[in-house]
């Protein structure tokens, strides 16, 4: 009997405890989570700061990152739920920017979400106006802060990625859709990821990128000695592991 009485004591504390856990308490969770790459535990902690405080930016950042992070590892076969999730750790993103505009933070989880969105989009005019909108965001974040290094790297991205268009499709996005906001080439996009390498020089994923672009331009050894170098650091993001697989494989390419 006492320790039937003993269990339920304890139940009711343990509910208690939970329950006076503040919003706060709940992201400062999702932060120690975040850190160690367990990516759903911290979006459950993030979410959990949420239900307690639906306006707490930071955890509508950081939750919308997390979202962005689960979707991007799902397969093909479940593209209806990879939008899904995009589409709430856009939500999320947008609602933080509401709440923070300066955080450029909050502008970055934007810009991946759309991204990811982007890849999965099945008409042109989407992606074109998704295009828009990234560059758009990473405009802003400069505008904001100079030294912001993933900005650079996500304006390099955006002119690789549309550089590697043939000219008929320039010319249909300039004709039907209004055209970009700056001209398109790979040499642009080489400058931007030097430049986000600048201010970080240890991110797998720019060194990716820059090695990318220089293959592209036939400057394979600075593109070798990118990947080496991408290869030779720690992981530092949940994403490196994948990261380090693509420069292997973009190495051997190369190489061969």
């Amino acid at each position: 009997m006492k320790r039937i009485i003993s269990i339920f004591w304890i139940s009711i504390l343990t509910a208690w405890a939970l329950h006076a856990q503040s919003a706060n308490d709940y992201f400062q969770q999702g932060l120690s989570f975040e850190k160690n790459f367990n990516v759903k535990e911290a979006l459950t902690a993030y979410e959990a700061a949420l239900l307690k405080n639906p306006n707490h930016a930071e955890a509508l950042t950081h939750a919308s990152r997390m979202l962005s992070n689960v979707a991007g590892k799902l397969p093909k076969s479940e593209n209806t739920k990879k939008k899904e999730l995009l589409n709430k750790a856009r939500d999320y993103a947008q609602k933080s920017i509401y709440l923070k505009p300066d955080n450029p933070q909050a502008r970055l989880a934007n810009i991946i979400s759309l991204g990811l969105l982007s890849e999965i989009a099945t008409n042109p005019r989407e992606k074109v106006a998704n295009a828009g909108l990234i560059h758009d965001e990473a405009v802003k974040i400069l505008e904001m802060d100079s030294a912001f290094a993933e900005a650079y790297f996500v304006l390099g991205k955006w002119q690789y990625e549309l550089s590697q268009l043939n000219w008929m499709e320039l010319m249909a996005c300039k004709i039907f859709f209004g055209g970009f906001p700056e001209e398109i080439s790979i040499e642009a996009s080489l400058q931007y990821y030097n430049k986000a390498i600048e201010f970080n020089p240890n991110s797998i994923l720019f060194l990716y990128g820059l090695a990318s672009a220089q293959n592209v331009l036939g400057e394979n050894q600075k593109a070798i000695n990118a990947l080496n170098l991408a290869l030779a650091l720690p992981i530092s993001e949940p994403d490196d592991l994948l990261r380090k697989e693509r420069c292997a494989n973009l190495l051997k390419k190369i190489v061969q």
